[in-house]
């Protein structure tokens, strides 16, 4: 074990993941850098989760517990960003669980290259296998290159959980408290913030697939994320003009999407009003001729449709 450098503070919030929860408090404990503060949120959870967590903060002295109501992911997040002491921060969904050697490689990527995050590569774990997100070598990227690789879900992803933080990116800000794709509204304005971000390309970070996650099933509260999404693109529009664009057409197709899985399953927006943000959402983007010049056919008769009914676009789309 290695004591190295400033003091992290690694925070996990915790509902109803008992069956998950030694593996993931274990590969924190058993880090390689062992400068921590490993703080537990019990987020008003049901099972044994509070009593574990107490049992841990009883064998470790580096570890905190915090019980709390229930008040959701964000409202966790914020507890523990609250109490947090380190000069660095990490996020840990409780149903994960990291490699020993992570915090300890990704602290040296952030002293050595003079960085204000870095983030590491990610493993999508299912029962019968494991895939590696990324195929692509380490790198140092600055504030554009990075938001550039945010907006295409590149190796800068919306998730809290796969980075080092210098705490001073987010000592005045929170996480949005009721919203479902919570990360979506916080990542791009941390982003934002920083000089250089280093990417470390070895696959840290296990992430769990699971039915029972809160992003396992689409429900109309993932909507929140279309918000999010329209919150940053006006925010890359004042900002970063030269990916507006793009990112424009990305958030009409993802209305479309949005709208397409509404329709398939109608109990999920019984009273429309669903349909009528995502319509309203599309009215509000405006392209002129020399963006359409450039779109394919496809592209320019989604955007079209949309802009008719999204009701309209997905059946035709279906359709084709």
């Amino acid at each position: 074990m290695i004591l190295l450098g400033d003091k992290i503070s690694v925070i996990i919030p915790i509902y109803k993941v008992e069956d998950y929860l030694h593996r993931c408090v274990d590969s924190i404990i058993n880090q390689t850098y062992t400068n921590l503060e490993i703080i537990l949120v019990d987020d008003g959870s049901p099972d044994n989760c509070p009593m574990i967590c107490d049992e841990y903060s009883e064998k470790d002295s580096r570890i905190r517990v915090i019980h709390k109501k229930n008040g959701g992911l964000s409202d966790a997040r914020n507890a523990g960003i609250d109490i947090a002491t380190g000069k660095y921060i990490m996020f840990i969904d409780s149903d994960d669980f990291v490699d020993r050697e992570m915090i300890e490689s990704m602290m040296k990527n952030m002293i050595d290259n003079k960085v204000d995050m870095v983030v590491c590569n990610i493993k999508y774990v299912y029962e019968d296998r494991e895939v590696v997100k990324y195929n692509q070598e380490d790198r140092i990227l600055d504030r554009y290159e990075a938001m550039e690789e945010y907006l295409k879900d590149g190796v800068v992803q919306a998730v809290a959980w796969n980075k080092l933080y210098k705490k001073s990116l987010i000592n005045d800000m929170r996480y949005k408290v009721g919203k479902t794709n919570e990360d979506e509204f916080f990542t791009y304005k941390v982003v934002d913030k920083t000089d250089k971000i280093y990417y470390n390309s070895k696959p840290f970070y296990n992430y769990i697939q699971r039915n029972s996650s809160i992003m396992g099933k689409y429900s109309i509260k993932r909507l929140d994320g279309v918000e999010a999404s329209y919150e940053r693109l006006n925010f890359i529009k004042e900002k970063y003009p030269t990916l507006y664009e793009k990112e424009k057409k990305t958030f009409v197709n993802l209305c479309i999407y949005s709208y397409q899985m509404i329709l398939k399953e109608p109990n999920l927006d019984k009273d429309k009003q669903g349909r009528k943000i995502l319509n309203n959402y599309t009215k509000k983007i405006k392209f002129n001729k020399t963006e359409l010049k450039n779109y394919s056919y496809k592209d320019k008769l989604k955007i079209y449709l949309s802009k008719i009914s999204l009701d309209a676009c997905c059946k035709i789309l279906d359709i084709l």
